[in-house]
Order: C-alpha cells, then structure tokens, then sequence
C-alpha cells in the first residue's frame, strides 16, 4: 500500500487482530480502510463493508448481524 498510514494506529489494530479482541472499525482515510481489508483477507477473517456515504466506511467482523437493528440475521429460512 503506498497510502500513508499512521503506524500507531496499524500497530493497535494488527494487535487487537492477533489478540481476538478487534470490534467493528468506521474508517473514512482510503488507504487505512484499505489495508484493514488486506490484513483480514490474507489471514482468512470473515467481514463486511458498509458504505455508510462520503467515504465513511464500516468494517464489521460480525457478519451475521444487520447494521441497522443488531438483530442475528437467519440463513436458513423455513
């Protein structure tokens, strides 16, 4: 990544990773944002992004749970 990123904050977050204890990020710096997904994809971590507008991003690691209402999403509908 070429983008500049504050390595205290990239240090906390890689931290936070290893330790299990990382909870949903709301980034709006680009190249931050796009490092969090790198990082997650390449050690194997489900997530999903939200585009909430105006370059302001979601990263949630819970990806069973709706954004809006915090309520568990069902898979398996009968």
């Amino acid at each position: 990544m070429n983008g500049r990123i504050n390595p205290a904050w990239r240090n906390e977050i890689e931290s936070l990773i290893f330790q299990n204890a990382l909870k949903d990020q709301t980034i709006t710096y680009r190249p931050a944002a796009q490092w969090l997904i790198e990082k997650l994809s390449t050690i194997g971590i489900p997530f999903k992004i939200f585009n909430l507008g105006l370059g302001v991003v979601k990263i949630s690691l819970r990806t069973d749970v709706c954004p809006c209402c915090h309520q568990t999403l069902n898979k398996e509908k009968k």
